[in-house]
């Protein structure tokens, strides 16, 4: 009985490695071809295939279908090149987007949707990504 419970953990062990290794490998394909959307702990961000500047204007026509007010535009020298940060506010919300070059023609775009000093509505952010990434293709 013993020895059929260590064969019975050893295989469910072995079946869950797999299953996590087989989930890591689909989400870096996903992220790869720029269809991976990632929820992270204040918003969202993804992998877009395009440059920066492509991704900028995205985010600039995302803003305008949504109703956000672009209130600042910076840019940046940072590691990999030029980055941007373009914030805006829209129905109480503060928003932040950051594109950074991401290897060779694309963008890890990073949006955060604020609605108080320590709330986020990810909701939103992933919203907003939709578009931009929509808008980047």
């Amino acid at each position: 009985m013993a020895r059929r419970m260590r064969t019975l953990a050893r295989a469910t062990a072995a079946g869950a490695v797999a299953l996590v290794i087989a989930g890591c490998f689909l989400a870096a394909a996903g992220a790869g071809a720029g269809g991976a959307i990632y929820v992270t702990e204040r918003g969202a961000e993804a992998v877009v295939p395009a440059p920066v500047d492509r991704a900028a204007t995205a985010t600039r026509e995302a803003f305008d279908q949504l109703k956000i007010r672009q209130t600042k535009s910076a840019t940046e020298e940072g590691e990999g090149g030029e980055q941007r940060h373009i914030d805006g506010t829209a129905r109480d919300r503060d928003i932040s987007v950051t594109l950074k070059p991401e290897g060779t023609g694309s963008t890890r775009v990073q949006v955060v949707a604020k609605t108080s000093a320590v709330t986020w509505d990810k909701d939103f952010a992933r919203t907003i990504l939709d578009k931009i990434v929509a808008y980047s293709r």
